[in-house]
């Protein structure tokens, strides 16, 4: 039987990750996912690629109110808003119309990144497709992420890996440094690289998803998130050796998915396959 075993979500893109029992699916994926993003003066997004000290950024949502906590630095609380100033912001190709969320949080964030940046959260009317190459419908659209409404890995696909790291003398890696949404568990390594057409299943019904592209993988991978710093080649080198794709520009984990319908799936939720 194949089920989630581990469930996250990423408040402000580049930022520090928590695990949820539980994950409220709205069209955009997980409730509050890459809800925010922080991004420098023209607009262009920020994300550890660039700045890995962004991993130690603790994000936290509740009530209305984000909280922003990193080492050697005051705590920030401050209302998050819908109502501020709407401006142009870019991620990846994608132009986005986006809200501010202020002068206070711009400082903090600065101080701490040592970088012009500012946060803003995705304007709530924009859509922001998806690449329709790949959408199953063509209004499918997502937050901040970097394509896709969630990413899903399994646990099997990172212990052959780290099998791999170890055998090659290095160490293995934690599922966090290829920032999953979804964790699966009860299926074979890789497997999840095959599932186009699935539900995942739970007392409240079937939350219906579709695999929809491989997740070519980027030196975020290579960024201790514990941390926040540089560790060196690894995984990247070795997922280089197997895991590359067609062309061989890109290296493979995870599968991109795109859910059908909204609702609620939590840890311990079966997965049914379909195709």
């Amino acid at each position: 039987m194949i089920t989630i075993s581990g469930l996250f979500y990423y408040p402000i893109k580049g930022c520090k990750g928590w695990a949820l029992d539980a994950a409220h699916l709205t069209e955009r994926g997980i409730a509050f996912d890459r809800h925010f993003m922080v991004v420098n003066s023209k607009g262009r997004f920020l994300t550890q690629r660039e700045i890995p000290r962004m991993a130690l950024i603790e994000p936290t949502v509740a009530n209305g109110t984000l909280t922003l906590s990193a080492p050697s630095i005051e705590t920030l609380r401050i209302m998050h808003t819908n109502e501020g100033d709407v401006e142009s912001v870019v991620v990846w190709e994608d132009t986005c119309e986006a809200v501010s969320q202020g002068r206070e949080v711009a400082e903090w964030l600065t101080h701490f990144l040592e970088t012009d940046a500012h946060l803003v959260t995705m304007h709530r009317d924009f859509r922001r497709t998806v690449d329709q190459t790949y959408a199953v419908r063509p209004s499918d659209h997502t937050g901040f992420a970097d394509g896709f409404q969630m990413l899903l890995a399994s646990e099997a696909s990172l212990e052959n890996v780290n099998s791999s790291l170890i055998e090659s003398g290095s160490e293995p890696v934690p599922m966090n440094r290829f920032r999953p949404n979804i964790v699966v568990k009860g299926c074979d390594a890789f497997a999840e690289d095959t599932w186009k057409h699935f539900n995942v299943q739970n007392s409240a019904g079937k939350v219906e998803m579709h695999g929809v592209k491989l997740c070519g993988r980027c030196i975020v991978t290579t960024v201790d998130q514990a941390t926040g710093t540089k560790t060196g080649a690894e995984p990247i080198a070795t997922l280089k050796k197997f895991r590359r794709n067609a062309d061989g520009t890109k290296v493979l984990f995870g599968q991109n998915v795109i859910h059908h319908n909204i609702g609620t799936i939590a840890v311990g939720d079966t997965i049914e396959l379909l195709a």
